[in-house]
């Protein structure tokens, strides 16, 4: 070790020690000055230690022995040093080593600025004096910097001095302590802090598992999100919360992780919440590995996507029916097509056949077939959305008194049909149509029902209560019109009547029903602003009831039937079909009514017809979609030449055209019979005359090519 100063040195030091240990306990302010006051007045002080040791042992106040007191400043943990005219004049080993220095001659002598920034007090040459008060020293009670060691690493050091004076002396004893360590622990405690403040408030889940799939840490989001707390969390595998249907992959997929295949996978997989509910669930989870390389832990974030696949479920339903939709559209008209003729040579044999001949029956049955396949090209059209729909005022009783026939000889001979129609019945606003495929299918349906026999009833009745029951719950339905078919059959289960309006599901055997019955029902109910409710029990039977809205009073009238007689005609019409066999089949029922019929298989065909026929012509029947020139264009161009031409359109679908006219048109449904036609034709041609449109320019006639 580098020696240390004379002796005399060393007991001036040591004296000024001991005098500031008493002034500590005692008298931080005053006992320095007045106890070196004390000593002077006793006399110069002697530098022979043990005539020092001597003196202070005759007053009881001095060390028993002054090594002991070098040493033990010396030894002291506590950073000590004396300061004169901001140079250090003492230093004790921790001192020096604080400062990265390894003795204290390293460290004694030099400017107290090259330890402690410049410009505080403790570093001037005329340092504070001992009258200053403590709040101007730049020590009290206690201050922090930084400082340099000779290596270049930094410290953080806390200091406290303060100030004395001795042989008229005045001098700084400095305590130093270098807080480092505790400031880097302060930051690592804010950091976790930070750390677990993020960890717990964040919207996604965290959960930290062993490589066993052992749960150690979760946090706030993953507890909700399954249902289970903290406690009951840590310790469970993720195979207790992962649906059975997906464990599989997800148990692979963390092996190969942790076998060091791959550092991480993302999956989406299913949950399961402690209430035994579930929902969907975007799994990454990545590997943690140690200093050493080896995988320590696994992270997994987890993110509830539910609500994502919910709507991904709608999307994709949404998908199927907009398929169907363009399904159904490209057949429906070449099959209503190919249906409308079948039933129109029907009408024009059954129109030349005896009437108790014996091939007046199988054409009856032709005719029935062809019906039946109407009725489900427009259950599909329905549920696809594209059904042509002609509301009008109407009475239910009407409808089923003109089904009864039909529907008996449906049903079968084991099956009574009992009706129960209210005689004083209000009317409702729909398509004829769309009440007979509600009808028809309830009925059909209970009669699936009841293979051993039964009874169905069909009753209407005004209510004038609130809808409590359906779909809808819809309370301003009142007054309104209930229509209510009861079977006797098996009945449902409360499984079964969640899924009754789903397109496509049906209890019924293969080949027996194609689920389209009550999604039709149920979508024609919607669209007409009723409601409609099951009621069922499994061996009680099934009850429909549904509510239609009253059509007001004054909307009311009473509908004129026309005689077979009133259905001729003798105006000229003007047909425009592509399809050869329902134009050939349209024009003979036509013409067997009385009326002049010119034909036409496209649009350019029916403007040179128009241009070439002299006479009037009083009604355009025109298909809606045909290539080339479609209904609405062919009628635009012939009302150039003829402004007063009515218009009858036929479609099987309702298509909806680019630029379309705003203009209301009629529009007739195939397939169709030859008597709807002829009815819906008069029904055209009694209606008063267009208005001429000032707009459209009349020209001359010219050749049309």
């Amino acid at each position: 070790m580098v020696p240390d100063s004379g002796a005399d040195h060393g007991f001036r030091l040591l004296s000024w020690v001991h005098i500031l240990d008493r002034a500590a306990c005692e008298r931080p302010a005053d006992f320095p000055r007045q106890a070196v006051r004390e000593a002077q007045a006793r006399g110069p002080v002697k530098h022979d230690s043990m005539s020092a040791i001597a003196q202070f042992d005759a007053r009881g106040e001095g060390l028993a022995d002054l090594a002991l007191l070098s040493a033990a400043v010396a030894a002291c943990p506590e950073s000590l040093a004396v300061i004169e005219s901001g140079r250090i004049l003492y230093a004790n080993r921790a001192f020096a080593q604080m400062f990265g220095y390894h003795y204290r001659a390293e460290v004694e002598g030099r400017a107290l600025s090259d330890f402690v920034p410049p410009g505080r007090a403790c570093t001037r040459l005329s340092p504070q004096t001992a009258d200053a008060s403590p709040e101007s020293e730049c020590g009290y009670p206690a201050c922090e910097f930084t400082s340099t060691r000779p290596d270049g690493t930094r410290i953080r050091v806390q200091s406290c001095c303060a100030s004395f004076r001795a042989e008229d002396r005045t001098l700084l004893i400095l305590s130093a302590r270098d807080i480092s360590h505790g400031e880097r622990r302060r930051l690592v405690r804010e950091s976790d802090k930070r750390f677990r403040a993020i960890f717990d408030a964040a919207a996604m889940g965290i959960v930290q598992c062993t490589t066993e799939g052992r749960v150690v840490e979760t946090n706030p989001a993953v507890e909700r999100m399954l249902g289970y707390t903290h406690a009951e969390l840590r310790g469970m595998h993720f195979r207790d919360f992962t649906y059975p249907d997906d464990l599989a992959g997800d148990v692979e997929l963390f092996e190969e992780m942790v076998s060091g295949k791959r550092d991480y996978y993302q999956i989406e997989i299913r949950y399961l919440r402690k209430d035994g509910g579930s929902g969907w669930v975007r799994l990454t989870v990545s590997l943690v590995r140690g200093p050493d390389g080896n995988p320590e832990f696994t992270i997994g974030m987890v993110e509830d996507i539910t609500e994502r696949k919910q709507a991904e479920q709608q999307l994709r339903e949404a998908q199927k029916m907009e398929a169907i939709g363009r399904l159904v559209g490209g057949v429906a008209h070449d099959f209503n097509n190919l249906l409308t003729g079948i039933m129109l040579y029907c009408d024009l044999l059954l129109a030349g056949l005896d009437p108790n001949g014996r091939l007046r029956h199988h054409v009856e049955e032709i005719r029935m077939a062809g019906e039946h396949g109407g009725a489900l090209i427009q259950q599909l059209l329905a549920v696809a959305r594209q059904q042509v729909v002609e509301p009008r005022v109407l009475s239910l009783n009407q409808v089923i008194s003109g089904m009864r026939n039909l529907l008996s000889r449906l049903i079968g001979e084991n099956i009574e049909l009992v009706t129960d129609l209210s005689a004083d019945l209000w009317s409702a606003k729909m398509d004829p149509a769309q009440v007979q495929q509600i009808i028809l299918n309830l009925v059909l349906n209970a009669r699936d029902a009841m293979p051993d026999g039964g009874r169905v009833t069909l009753q209407t009745l005004n209510c004038t209560e609130p809808n409590q029951s359906g779909d809808l719950q819809d309370r301003d339905l009142t007054p309104c019109i209930e229509l209510m078919v009861t079977d006797t059959g098996c009945g449902m289960d409360a499984g079964t009547r969640s899924h009754l309006f789903e397109p496509f599901f049906t209890t019924k055997q293969t080949g027996r029903g194609n689920g389209l019955g009550l999604a039709t029902v149920h979508g024609i109910v919607k669209q007409s602003g009723g409601t409609i409710a099951v009621e069922s029990e499994l061996g009680q039977g099934t009850r429909v009831v549904i509510c239609l809205p009253r059509v007001p009073a004054e909307c009311e009238t009473t509908p004129i039937a026309l005689s077979t007689s009133a259905l001729k005609g003798h105006e000229t019409v003007l047909l425009v079909e592509d399809d050869s066999a329902v134009r050939n089949a349209a024009r003979r029922v036509l013409t067997q009514c009385g009326y002049c019929v010119l034909e036409a298989a496209n649009g350019t065909e029916a403007l040179k017809v128009c241009h070439n026929h002299p006479g009037n012509i009083d009604v355009l029947v025109v298909d809606l979609v045909m290539p080339g020139m479609s209904g609405r264009e062919v009628a635009r161009r012939l009302r150039l030449a003829r402004p007063n031409l009515r218009a009858l359109y036929m479609s099987g679908y309702n298509q909806t055209e680019r630029n379309s006219d705003p203009e209301t048109i009629v529009l007739f449904r195939k397939p169709f019979t030859g008597s709807a036609l002829a009815q819906k034709l008069r029904e055209v041609l009694e209606q008063p005359t267009p208005p001429v449109r000032m707009t459209d320019p009349i020209p001359q006639k010219r050749d049309e090519s």
